[in-house]
């Protein structure tokens, strides 16, 4: 079929497009890759406030006043928390003087107090009488003469009181300091009309006594508060004080926000994550999450302030992720420390003779959830109310972790857990290429924040890759640059990035997009896949594109054939060297051009230094700093289109590896072949824009050696890049210029054909699409498009319903028929067919 673009009328928004016309072929027999029930799932880290504030139902915030304790080590300065000066495991560099972390300078977190009769009343933290040693420290509130004064939370920038809701209050108080007086709890509404109270009897002794009571609404309010009434004088103390919803997820005691507990369970994830994500490896190893604080009496849970620069009370800890794993259907995955603080902050290392208690802190977190009762840690489960196993399946070691130290201590964890645990899969956090560092592994984590074009061009990146006894889990990614706080065109993007993952199942195993939720009263990171505050709940464009995807997933891929215009271009320019704090070494440089000539450039003359320090020695070009990026541009040369590179690098010194530019246009528009960067783990291409190197996936694992030559070759044919090093094909790509992309695939369970098909472009694209070996195609069936008029559109609070998806029922399915992809979409076609089987003989199978 030939393709075409023809005129069309104007949208909506008076802009014109032009329609484009295509082919899309089927074949139902040319049975595909099984997809895994595993492949979509969620990520949960503590991170702009996911649990307390979000998915955790607790109302009350700091309810145990301990958000204001420094933690052991640290130290503030100038209202900034400082990480103790240890060595980064890697570099053995101390942290820099620049790293500093959020601080919440209010003396007591969240709670304030008014004086409404009287004069000279305060309240402080105190340490003298703890409720508990994991929590020592308690609110003293005092009124030095007969008064009254309220002392109020704000909750999580508001309490949702609902009318006629109930609410379960629990505080303690001890009165130690003698008050006399009333003490009187209320939910009050924002402009200060009560909605419920209750008299707390809080006697005349010193030890702690346990209020426990249901208060029930008696209106509305979206910004309530709590608010404890003293009436009276003398001094009395208030430690953990708490408010939850009588209706959480499921009904369970220290529940969940229904709301987001059924967001995220509309995502129907195989699998959920937990505890993260940065907050695993902490800002050093004595600040990483310690699951076994996270279970057990709530009161008892001592808490920590993590990476993103608040306190976490982990009231959803180890067993509540277990339990909402269960509730929901969903395998668990646990995410243990290595022994090592995070990598991208502090980066120091336990001692090598102590890891063995790392190891054996992973398997009694797997015993927790495993076990059969009768061993130590599952007789804890059982004492905390779960008889039964929970579901947990996987376990990762470390998060965002790399280099030697961690790949010996992966080996060592892995052969720990397999030995006792061998149904369950362990997953490195090593990227793409780098599972041959380890002895055995089960999957690879590579993580992808990237801008829109990464996914776009990346949708076929798994399609070369090499395969082998290890699988891939994409357990971290999200379109960040370049879209805000996210919008339609970064969903697209991932959508299309999906595509690729599903069509490559054999490979990808597991997906989930991160940050996963966000209280949009309190961002570290954004964008995230569901934004929320005290009473709404928003899933984002990259929610539903995840949903669709999970909800859409067919039993096996089946082959298609795509085709549509394609926009050629070539990457004609000038050629430049570089390195990136490294210092190199260049010689030899060739360019065979496509008509058969060759140029071989004078490494002494005719380059224009950019950045750094050049200098010519013989026939060799040197580069070094001071710069952090060093560039010279090959400025005699005339500006080069299709050609073959070659050169010889040899680097002398520093942290990474060559920087090979071609296609320059100007010093700040072309492409470049980044070898070894990263830190010296990856090579990849990158499109030059400025300042902004947007990478082209995909990329490989690779190291540059010091003081070693290498040969190295670029192939360079319009959009297709070709890379060789030492005569070896270490990378391909091809920058993607017609954007749409598809999947397809059949559900045995329904009997269907599904076809995702992204059309991120702003034109309306009808597809010729022919159904091979397709029998009984139901004329009538399913459809369901998520699109906008425009790829800058995107849900909030305030407008949630801007990008949904939309269903609908169609009529005129057949074997061949035509099909309209609106502008800037994901449309799913559900079509319900049986499958004809090819005769055997290979003269008579359909040609797509």
């Amino acid at each position: 079929m030939s393709l075409s673009a023809t005129s069309a009328a104007c949208t909506s928004t008076d802009i014109p497009y032009i329609t484009e016309t295509g082919r899309i072929g089927i074949d139902l027999a040319d049975r595909g890759h099984t997809v895994p029930e595993s492949l979509y799932g969620i990520f949960f880290e503590e991170i702009d406030h996911a649990g307390d504030g979000g998915l955790y139902a607790e109302l009350v915030q700091n309810r145990g006043f301990e958000d204001s304790t420094i933690p052991e080590g640290y130290r503030l300065e100038e209202g900034k928390l400082l990480p103790p000066a240890l060595p980064n495991h890697l570099t053995g560099a101390l942290p820099s003087q620049d790293m500093t972390l959020r601080w919440n300078a209010e003396e007591i977190p969240a709670w304030t107090l008014q004086q409404e009769a009287g004069s000279g009343a305060s309240m402080h933290l105190t340490r003298e009488y703890p409720l508990d040693p994991a929590t020592p420290a308690a609110l003293c509130v005092t009124l030095p003469t007969r008064g009254c004064v309220t002392v109020a939370n704000s909750g999580y920038w508001g309490m949702h009181i609902e009318k006629g809701k109930n609410y379960r209050l629990c505080l303690h108080t001890s009165n130690i300091g003698r008050f006399k007086g009333d003490v009187t709890a209320r939910l009050v509404g924002e402009g200060g009309s009560e909605l419920c109270s209750h008299r707390i009897d809080v006697g005349s002794g010193k030890a702690w006594k346990r209020h426990d009571t249901t208060l029930t609404a008696t209106d509305s309010d979206t910004r309530a508060q709590l608010v404890i009434e003293l009436d009276g004088q003398g001094a009395l103390l208030l430690d953990y004080v708490s408010l939850f919803p009588q209706e959480t997820f499921r009904n369970r005691e220290n529940g969940l926000r229904r709301d987001v507990a059924e967001t995220l369970e509309a995502l129907h994830p195989s699998f959920i994550r937990w505890p993260g994500g940065g907050i695993v490896e902490g800002i050093t190893v004595s600040n990483r999450v310690k699951w076994k604080e996270t279970i057990g009496d709530p009161i008892k849970r001592p808490g920590q302030y993590n990476l993103w620069g608040y306190r976490s009370t982990y009231g959803f800890g180890y067993h509540e992720f277990l339990q909402f794993c269960e509730d929901i259907g969903a395998n668990g995955m646990f995410v243990c420390n290595a022994g090592l603080g995070g990598q991208a902050a502090v980066g120091d290392a336990c001692p090598e003779e102590e890891l063995d208690l790392f190891i054996a802190d992973a398997l009694d977190a797997i015993d927790y959830a495993l076990g059969d009762g009768t061993t130590a840690w599952s007789r804890k489960r059982v004492e905390n109310g779960h008889p039964a196993p929970f579901p947990l399946k996987y376990i990762e070691i470390g998060n965002e972790n790399w280099g030697p130290v961690y790949e010996k201590r992966y080996d060592r964890f892995y052969k720990a857990i397999k030995a006792k645990y061998p149904q369950l899969t362990v997953i490195s956090t090593l990227g793409f290429g780098e599972q041959y560092r380890h002895e055995e592994v089960d999957l690879i984590d590579p993580h992808m924040y990237v801008s829109p074009d990464f996914f776009f061009e990346g949708a076929r990146m798994f399609d070369g890759m090499e395969r082998g006894r290890y699988g891939i889990y994409v357990g971290e990614y999200a379109v960040t640059k370049h879209v805000g706080d996210g919008n339609l065109l970064g969903a697209l993007a991932e959508a299309a990035f999906l595509t690729g993952a599903e069509r490559n199942c054999d490979l990808v195993r597991m997906t989930s997009y991160a940050p996963l939720l966000t209280n949009v009263s309190d961002r570290a990171w954004s964008p995230t896949l569901v934004q929320l505050d005290a009473y709404r709940v928003t899933g984002r464009s990259s929610y539903y594109v995840q949903q669709l995807f999970s909800r859409n997933r067919p039993s096996y891929n089946v082959k298609n054939v795509l085709e549509q215009p394609v926009t050629s271009f070539e990457a004609a320019g000038r050629i430049a060297l570089g390195g990136w704090n490294t210092d190199n070494e260049y010689k030899d440089l060739k360019v065979a051009l496509a008509d058969g000539h060759t140029v071989e450039a004078d490494m002494t003359q005719g380059w224009k230094p950019l950045s750094g320090i050049w200098t010519a020695a013989g026939t060799v070009l040197k580069g070094s700093g001071p710069d952090l990026l060093r560039r010279i541009l090959w400025e005699t040369s005339e500006p080069l289109g299709d050609c073959t590179i070659t050169l010889k690098a040899r680097k002398t010194t520093g942290t990474e590896g060559f920087l090979i530019y071609f296609g320059m246009q100007d010093e700040q528009h072309g492409y470049v072949l980044n070898i070894g960067g990263w830190n010296n783990r990856s090579t990849a291409f990158q499109r030059v824009t400025g300042n902004d190197n947007t990478i082209i996936a995909n990329h490989t694992a690779q190291q540059i050696e010091t003081g070693r030559w290498y040969d190295i070759r670029i192939d360079i044919e319009g959009g297709h890049f070709t890379y060789y090093l030492d005569g070896k094909k270490s990378l391909e790509i091809y920058p993607e210029t017609a954007r749409r992309f598809i999947a397809t695939g059949y559900d045995e369970h329904t009997g269907e054909l599904i076809v995702k098909f992204v059309n991120a472009t702003p034109n309306p694209f009808v597809a010729s699409i022919d159904l091979a070996h397709a029998s009984n195609v139901g004329k009538r069936g399913r459809v369901v498009t998520l699109t906008a008029s425009a790829p800058t559109n995107e849900n909030t609070l305030d407008e949630p319903c801007k990008v949904i998806p939309q269903e609908s029922r169609y009529d005129d399915f057949a074997e061949k028929f035509d099909y309209a992809f609106e502008p800037w979409s994901l449309t799913v076609l559900r079509i319900r067919t049986k499958i004809k089987q090819p005769a055997t003989s290979e003269n008579n199978k359909t040609q797509l």
